[in-house]
């Protein structure tokens, strides 16, 4: 049904369909980083305690491990938006793998399906009709999954797919 650089999408039965949506650069540059930034932290801190470096360049540690323990926060709360994902209306659950976790949610919490338009400069860029949206379930409690990533003519079969099955899905334009 939908298969790009930013995920895939295959119907498995009538009311299954199994998504894979990945997350993006900023989670791994941020899983690239932190580690670097703690241990050059501990470093720092090291030296600063054997009075090899003055003390105010612990406050430069300080900023690290802050910017790290941060970022390591925000990539995990878009890491749960991001992941492999089978949905099964017929069984009434949802099932999404992600790294480092798994979890089973209800189906009778989606609110509905939506299509927004990628936010920022990626959305902006494409030619009218073209740009970048968002395949989202909107769950009860606020949350946001995202199922895959494509222009709203390579999202339609997927639309159409979850609309036949009795999804709602919020139409959003622009």
């Amino acid at each position: 049904m939908l298969n790009n650089e930013a995920g895939t999408v295959v119907a498995e039965g009538p009311l299954v369909l199994v998504c894979d949506c990945p997350g993006g650069f900023a989670e791994t540059m941020v899983k690239l980083y932190a580690p670097f930034a703690l241990l050059a932290s501990i470093l720092v801190s090291i030296i600063v305690g054997l009075r090899a470096a003055p003390f105010p360049i612990l406050f430069i540690a300080m900023v690290w491990t802050t910017a790290s323990t941060i970022g390591n926060a925000l990539a995990r709360r878009s890491a749960r938006k991001h992941g492999r994902f089978r949905i099964d209306l017929e069984r009434g659950e949802i099932v999404q793998e992600g790294q480092g976790f798994s979890r089973t949610l209800d189906a009778r919490a989606l609110v509905h399906v939506a299509t927004p338009v990628v936010a920022g400069v990626e959305g902006n860029a494409a030619e009218p009709g073209f740009e970048p949206r968002w395949l989202l379930i909107a769950m009860k409690n606020g949350e946001e999954l995202r199922l895959g990533k494509g222009p709203a003519h390579a999202l339609r079969p997927v639309v159409v797919f979850l609309r036949e099955a009795g999804v709602p899905v919020q139409v959003n334009r622009g």
